[in-house]
């Protein structure tokens, strides 16, 4: 792959970061994988710097481990790091929810309804890789539409550590129950708050291995 010469060093920054991110969420460096610098600089034809900034870059983000001075590999998950990554993001994405409603116009979520239909297109199509991509979309928006500046900084985090854990998923029906959407969708049109909470928990809790009753103490309904 040969990248287009001249790119100021922010712009290609950003493209080696993308690369990199879409090779770990397609799978072609896989979770417990190393990082092989030399062979991404061949590959994208680039330098060091730039490799070496999207690595940490997506150290920052929790999707990879470095090991100073030594390499960088792609986080595993077990299943105590599953539940607990799921604990923070489901107690965050039922508080981005309430905001929400409180925070956001009809035109906002019609915004979400568009992602929702691209999403499910993605899903139909068997386009796993766009499907992760229009879900996290998806509960980004939701995100920025509770005005939360800490919400939004936290999730956007979280996001991308879901979005690999997607990936280790070997059967594809069961990676984003996608339909459960519409359910939020349809809650924060009614700006109906009880009802976004138990759609959001019936969404997220199956994937992260969690009964809902495991964090209904520390969802204040």
């Amino acid at each position: 792959m040969c990248i287009i010469k001249g790119k100021n060093s922010a712009v290609l920054g950003d493209f080696v970061y993308d690369q990199l991110k879409e090779m770990i969420l397609t799978r072609k460096i896989r979770c417990g994988e190393k990082i092989q610098e030399q062979q991404i600089e061949k590959l994208l034809n680039v330098s060091r710097t730039p490799v070496r900034e999207a690595v940490r870059k997506l150290s920052n983000e929790g999707i990879v481990i470095l090991y100073p001075n030594r390499y960088a590999e792609v986080i595993t998950f077990t299943e105590e790091s599953i539940k607990e990554l799921g604990m923070v993001r489901i107690t965050m994405d039922c508080l981005a929810a309430q905001q929400a409603i409180q925070n956001g116009s009809n035109r906002d979520f019609d915004e979400l309804k568009d992602l929702v239909k691209l999403c499910d297109e993605a899903h139909e199509n068997k386009d796993f890789y766009q499907q992760i991509q229009y879900d996290a979309q998806f509960h980004m928006k939701l995100i920025n539409i509770s005005k939360n500046t800490v919400l939004i900084d936290i999730l956007n985090n979280l996001l991308s550590r879901t979005q690999l854990l997607q990936t280790t998923i070997e059967d594809f029906s069961t990676r984003c129950e996608v339909k459960n959407h519409h359910a939020i969708l349809d809650e924060l049109y009614a700006r109906n708050r009880t009802g976004v909470l138990t759609a959001v928990q019936n969404h997220l809790c199956p994937f992260y291995h969690l009964e809902i009753e495991d964090i209904n103490s520390i969802i204040f309904k």
